[in-house]
């Protein structure tokens, strides 16, 4: 129960760090607008290959059945307008089109590189293969896995067919969990376990599931036609992808957030911001040890070195020492010193944040490395030295200000 609550805190700050709600409104509004491209481009791929084009108009109404809610009904019919007229576009428009769809996996690229503290994007060659594999694997998987089900094992001609509702149901939950658990693996530009993947999307499944029988229910008593007349389709169906792109990023923190998490943690949280200096005073040491050796040290490496940091806590103080070119990255991404320290004071690198001089609670700071007992020696060092400030009665600071026109 401990672990579970540290966790649950654990992701949701991974998700409010990310700005996931205005990330989820973003991709809403550029699902809105490249659906029909991509879903012109899924559907022209699998025309393509003759063994899957009768299961075509199955894979349609599968996407339209479990993935749109009861109300999103009204929409189909237009986008089946739409993709019927894709046939008759030109040249120009054909690449339009293609540029649409791509723009809705850019986006999802950017979002989940953000999520998992990725820095840097793919090349463009990578992206290009990334994205047709995406384009032309995902449909023609789901396009056997449908032919199959249907000859093999229930002799039915259709999608449904003769299926009892619950092995549908199933079979659509199971589904929906190999579908994000695969852009979980393959869309970040970072290597992700695929256990993490796995049950960052059970997460999003079963949030998907309760959020389309939560969000048919609602829109049912709400009569939006009352203020959007005719159009209340349109905000109906923004809203709904709005709920799923929710869903989907909070599976995606919660695997992400695996990653980092640790339960044999010192702390009750992560590294307390309080000591957070001494954190930084830590990774600049990091730093330096590795120039000697003439190499660098890339994000993993320092989270092993400080493992009771969090990534989260470890990115931001890292970024800082960027901004204040303290340190740099090389071609891989990796961090590298990019100052003499001869010339960086303690009270240099303090200045370069707003950080805490913990001199109350000394004794409780680590003291681990020959870096901790220098950083606490120095501590001891600015406490005596002010000794007398801070032991200066509150009338004579008073009476001081009152000598130079404060109030007496």
């Amino acid at each position: 129960m401990v672990r579970g609550k540290r966790l649950a805190r654990h992701v949701w700050t991974h998700f409010q760090e990310d700005r996931c709600f205005e990330e989820a409104a973003s991709l809403s509004y550029t699902s809105l607008l490249s659906m029909v491209p991509l879903l012109a481009v899924v559907f022209g791929i699998v025309s393509v290959f003759p063994v899957f084009n009768e299961w075509s108009n199955a894979l349609q109404s599968f996407i339209f059945d479990n993935f749109l809610p009861d109300t999103g009904e009204q929409i189909v019919p237009h986008i089946n307008t739409f993709l019927e007229s894709v046939s008759s576009l030109t040249l120009p428009g054909t690449l339009m089109l293609l540029v649409t769809a791509l723009l809705l996996m850019v986006r999802i690229e950017v979002a989940f590189n953000r999520i998992w503290r990725v820095d840097r994007n793919r090349s463009l060659t990578n992206r290009i293969v990334m994205y047709w594999a995406l384009l032309t694997l995902g449909p023609l998987l789901i396009a056997a896995a449908i032919a199959l089900s249907a000859t093999r094992i229930f002799g039915a001609s259709g999608i449904v067919g003769d299926v009892p509702p619950a092995v549908q149901t199933l079979g659509t939950f199971l589904l929906s969990w190999l579908v994000f658990t695969l852009f979980f693996v393959l869309v970040p530009n970072r290597q992700v376990r695929f256990r993490h993947a796995l049950i960052g999307a059970l997460l999003s499944t079963v949030l998907f599931s309760l959020a389309k029988a939560g969000f048919v229910a609602y829109v049912s008593n709400a009569n939006y036609t009352v203020i959007y007349g005719a159009l209340a389709t349109v905000p109906i169906f923004l809203f709904w992808l709005y709920l799923v792109w929710i869903v989907v990023l909070l599976g995606a923190s919660l695997s992400a957030s695996l990653t980092t998490f640790s339960d044999y943690s010192r702390y009750d949280s992560d590294w307390p911001e309080r000591w957070e200096f001494q954190l930084v005073v830590r990774l600049v040491g990091h730093l330096g040890e590795a120039q000697l050796q003439g190499r660098s040290l890339s994000r993993e490496q320092l989270m092993e070195l400080e493992p009771q940091a969090s990534e989260l806590q470890i990115v931001r103080l890292m970024g800082r020492l960027g901004d204040e070119n303290v340190a740099t990255r090389d071609e891989d991404g990796n961090w590298l010193l990019a100052r003499d320290l001869r010339s960086l004071s303690l009270g240099g690198l303090y200045l370069m944040g707003d950080y805490y001089l913990p001199v109350a609670e000394i004794a409780k700071l680590p003291q681990e490395s020959r870096w901790d007992q220098a950083y606490v020696a120095a501590l001891e060092l600015i406490r005596n030295q002010s000794q007398g400030v801070w032991d200066q009665p509150l009338k004579d600071l008073y009476a001081g200000e009152a000598g130079s026109g404060g109030p007496s």
